[in-house]
């Protein structure tokens, strides 16, 4: 769910050098330059261009660009830091702002007039705040810990830990408010999706609603373990899908929960780090380099990529199956099968999106149709994605005990 703009400016961020300030006049009239006229002139050449997206995706390049190389190759980093000092959040929070500024600007002058504001914070909470605001709450809580609190260095992976565990436990509250989402008001929908979460295991289901302005329709899964198995739908989706087609879309999230999806995603990444960290370690890399963090992110997300594809898979089998089982079946129905894969062909039109493009943690629309309509008539107990992804939570398993015992 994170946006290419927010892991652009993580990026930069971890592989910023944060060194000492080197004054030499031309260096600031760059900062000048980057920072006030480059950006200051996308958006006003976004005001008068046709509003095309087109126009708004070169001038979101532009400020991104601009906003990267003063951190990157001139001193916008060690200027902060030598007026307010270096301080975790307070410091990068303002070298975010030239780039958050900018970009809200542009978001505002180009969204449509009826809802510019609103439009423009939507992006806001999208594209900054929900990858930021948990990564700044971990670099804090794990700046007090060794600043503040003084607790030693060798203690400082289990420090990590905890704060992680934090974040994980604060996560559904954070995720509703900064998106925000509320309960679903709907009684009668809400009785039916709730039906279908009993059908799953899963008692005293959350369901909430993201009000998008109808700019998008998706669904989304949260909470682990202890907390409230949640799930999230969009307006637009909502309005978009009939009603069996959206039951079928929230079988998918509850399927999600059914089968612990969550947690082992989070066991996923536990593992990357654990093992990527001992590995370099061995090869004698420094492992508090921003470029070490930056490797560590990517083999993250392919780790984390490479298992959700199968997750994601069995999610899909598990909403026809919930359906199938709705209508009494022991076997997946074609009915239930048409449900789904219509609500795939509904998200695919209005969003435009090409029935064979391969999304990375879905794969195809086209795909993931034609592995629904192959399990019609399959017996329920008989789904052959849940043997695979039952042998892959065992290996991670194993592959994280290992890890913490090695």
């Amino acid at each position: 769910m994170f946006r290419p703009i927010s892991i652009y400016l993580l990026i930069i961020l971890l592989v910023s050098d944060k060194g000492g300030i080197d004054s030499n006049i031309p260096e600031y009239l760059w900062l000048v330059l980057l920072l006030f006229f480059v950006p200051c002139g996308a958006v006003v050449s976004a005001i008068y261009a046709k509003k095309t997206r087109g126009t708004q995706l070169y001038a979101t390049y532009a400020i991104l660009l601009s906003w990267g190389s003063s951190v990157l190759f001139f001193p916008l980093e060690a200027t902060v830091n030598s007026i307010v000092g270096y301080k975790v959040i307070v410091g990068d929070a303002i070298v975010l702002f030239p780039a958050i500024f900018w970009l809200f600007s542009l978001w505002l002058v180009t969204a449509p007039s009826k809802n510019r504001f609103s439009i423009a914070t939507y992006r806001l909470r999208l594209d900054f705040l929900l990858l930021f605001i948990p990564v700044f709450l971990f670099f804090g809580l794990r700046h007090v810990a060794t600043s503040v609190v003084n607790i030693p260095i060798e203690y400082a992976e289990m420090m990590e830990v905890a704060a992680f565990l934090f974040l994980l436990a604060c996560a559904p509250w954070l995720i509703t408010m900064i998106l925000p989402a509320k309960q679903m008001k709907n009684f009668e929908l809400r009785t039916l999706i709730v039906e279908g979460a009993m059908r799953a295991g899963i008692r005293n289901a959350n369901v909430l609603v993201w009000n998008t302005h109808q700019r998008i329709m998706n669904a989304l899964a949260m909470g682990i373990l202890f907390q409230p198995k949640s799930i999230i739908l969009t307006d637009k989706l909502i309005s978009h899908l009939n009603q069996k087609e959206l039951l079928a879309v929230t079988s998918h999230e509850f399927g999600h929960h059914k089968y612990w999806h969550i947690p082992f995603l989070i066991i996923t990444l536990v593992c990357t780090l654990v093992w990527s960290t001992k590995v370099l370690v061995l090869l004698g890399f420094d492992v508090s380099s921003g470029y070490i963090y930056v490797l560590q992110l990517m083999l993250v997300v392919g780790a984390i990529v490479g298992v959700s594809r199968q997750f994601e898979e069995q999610a899909d089998a598990y909403s026809i199956t919930n359906l199938s089982l709705s209508q009494g079946s022991e076997v997946i129905t074609q009915d239930a099968a048409n449900a789904m894969t219509n609500a795939l062909e509904t998200i695919a039109q209005t969003h435009s999106i090409n029935a064979d493009t391969n999304d990375p943690l879905h794969g195809s629309i086209q795909s993931r149709k034609s592995k629904l309509q192959s399990l019609v008539g399959c017996h329920l107990l008989e789904i052959p994605i849940n043997k695979k992804v039952k042998k892959i939570k065992i290996a991670l398993l194993i592959i994280m005990f290992v890890g913490f015992v090695v």
